[in-house]
């Protein structure tokens, strides 16, 4: 009885082992979903812009279509002197371009750095519709880019995994 007690107060008060890894390099930090692995830039196909450097790529190791994993998220750094606004209108154009569609834009603060949110729909060149957030933050003359992806029919169920990785963003 004491045993089974004890439990319930350790389960109810959140004394149980962390559901999450965290990744701590390259100036950047953030927490990802315990399954998902890190994966290094070459591991992915990834369409970045301009002179952005890939810092970090965690995903869903379970969820791999033609090679290509489906559920992830990625994290880029541009150096610049353009704002915020600027670096969103280019995104913004880049997705219509490409044919996507903006399903939401919104501010919103991480840890204290004003930023700014997209959700769209866009579909790749394999041809697997995705749907996709997108994060910018700016500090100083530096950009950071998040994009969480996962095929449309999946994005949903994906938002607590999302939320984890975005929210728990920093830069060092």
């Amino acid at each position: 009885m004491i045993l089974g007690i004890c439990m319930v107060v350790a389960f109810v008060s959140g004394c149980t082992s962390n559901v999450y890894k965290t990744y701590d390099t390259n100036g950047i930090s953030f927490n990802y979903p315990y399954g998902w692995s890190e994966l290094s830039p070459d591991q992915l196909s990834l369409t970045v812009e301009g002179n952005s450097e890939v810092l970090a790529a965690v995903a869903d190791p379970n969820n791999v279509q033609n090679d290509n994993y489906q559920i992830l998220a990625f994290f880029q750094h541009i150096s610049t002197t353009s704002t915020l606004a600027d670096a969103i209108s280019a995104i913004k154009a880049e997705i219509l371009a490409a044919g996507g569609q903006i399903i939401s834009e919104k501010d919103r603060t991480i840890n204290g750095v004003p930023s700014k949110e997209l959700v769209y729909t866009i579909s790749t060149q394999s041809g697997v519709s995705k749907k996709e957030r997108f994060v910018a933050l700016q500090d100083n003359n530096n950009l950071y880019y998040i994009v969480c992806s996962a095929p449309t029919a999946d994005f949903d169920g994906q938002q607590s995994n999302f939320d984890l990785i975005i929210d728990s963003f920093e830069i060092q």
